[in-house]
């Protein structure tokens, strides 16, 4: 997923808030997995999965007198856990989900993604309850800073409120926007300039980060710092800014004189899907998500590189289409210039001639020195 598509899935996404047990019992499973962990009673999850009414009001009854006979619950409170058992069940794929721990004042947030949710194993736990435990997969796991690396902590008191869980998991209904601003990095003042949030900020002496000076850091350069960060290990700032630009540019310019014209034409949304900001974003995005290596040969960039040919290109993965959020990779020249126009079943055969040939070329060199 490129890092313009996840912002858009941020900013439309059904937003869930998920707890992860009791002093999130199974924190450190889920972070350890990058997955949801979800426990329920065995009895209340079987007879919900029959459908049967008069079993789930039974098994739920039963729940609450012999499993939670002390609890501050009203008689009825198994329809909420119901209810949570269905809402795990329906989670859609890409929703996004957010989990606050009050101790740590540290949101985690992430993305459901396309597996199914599973049974990982069976458990009684210290409650002494027999019941289940699910694991449904993250998209790329738990993240604790925002898009643009900025731990998200110092949660409004306002707020917290909202990000708290007592169901284990539900849909967040009231301001899931000022969430979604605070993974994306975006103004939060809509809220916070509120008389009651502003009233409890000041009975708590709660004060905001320094978000306008955080942002203004950020976009002081092209490039933003995390983007320098990206591949650092390979080249340094200043190298690093160049290349990056360099294909940005290169991009735009192909974009704006395809299909062999001669004269500069409109580009459209088709064409380049960024504005040249977030392709420069992009390419950092590609360049750490890649791990510094050619996407289709894996070979691994490196600075004062002489040879042309390994220098860094970007590629549309299908030529057919623009430079468009999902359609990118960064691959050597090389490589570019030998896939093509190439499908995948064309670029299979090329890689098998490149590695028969590299095979060949290494054999000759050994012959060449003895």
């Amino acid at each position: 997923m490129s890092l313009k598509t996840l912002k858009v899935l941020i900013e439309t996404a059904p937003v869930y808030k998920m707890s992860l047990g009791k002093d999130a019992r199974y924190r450190a499973e889920a972070l350890r997995a990058g997955t949801l962990v979800f426990q329920s009673e065995r009895a209340l999850y079987d007879a919900v999965i029959s459908g049967s009414p008069d079993s789930i009001a039974k098994a739920g009854a039963t729940v609450k007198a012999e499993l939670y006979p002390n609890a501050n619950a009203p008689d009825r409170a198994w329809g909420v856990w119901v209810r949570t058992i269905e809402t795990f069940r329906a989670l859609p794929e890409q929703a996004l989900i957010l989990h606050w721990e009050a101790n740590e004042d540290r949101l985690q947030w992430g993305v459901v993604g396309s597996s199914p949710f599973h049974k990982a194993r069976d458990e009684r736990n210290e409650f002494g309850q027999d019941g289940y435990i699910f694991h449904r997969p993250l998209r790329d796991g738990w993240h604790t800073q925002s898009v643009n690396d900025v731990p998200i902590s110092n949660i409004h008191p306002s707020a917290r409120s909202l990000a708290i869980n007592m169901a284990t998991l539900n849909f967040v209904q009231t301001d899931a926007d000022y969430f979604r601003a605070l993974i994306l990095d975006q103004d939060t003042s809509a809220w916070t300039d509120r008389p009651t949030w502003r009233s409890l900020a000041r009975a708590k002496g709660w004060h905001p980060k320094r978000q306008p000076e955080i942002r203004a850091l950020r976009r002081a350069k092209a490039v933003t710092p995390e983007v320098v960060e990206a591949a650092s290990q390979v080249f340094d700032e200043v190298k690093l800014l160049a290349e990056i630009v360099r294909m940005a540019k290169t991009a735009v310019h192909t974009a704006a004189y395809a299909n062999g014209q001669t004269e500069i034409r409109t580009v459209k949304a088709k064409d380049i899907g960024f504005s040249r900001a977030e392709l420069e974003e992009e390419i950092a995005f590609l360049l750490n998500q890649q791990g510094r290596r050619c996407a289709l040969t894996g070979f691994a960039f490196r600075q004062g590189e002489t040879n042309p040919h390994l220098k860094l290109s970007l590629d549309r993965k299908d030529s057919s289409l623009g430079y468009v959020p999902d359609n990118l990779q960064i691959v050597t020249r090389a490589a570019n210039f030998y896939k093509s126009a190439s499908n995948a079943a064309d670029w299979q055969l090329k890689e098998e001639a490149l590695y028969r040939m590299a095979i060949a070329i290494n054999q000759r060199r050994k012959a060449q020195a003895e």
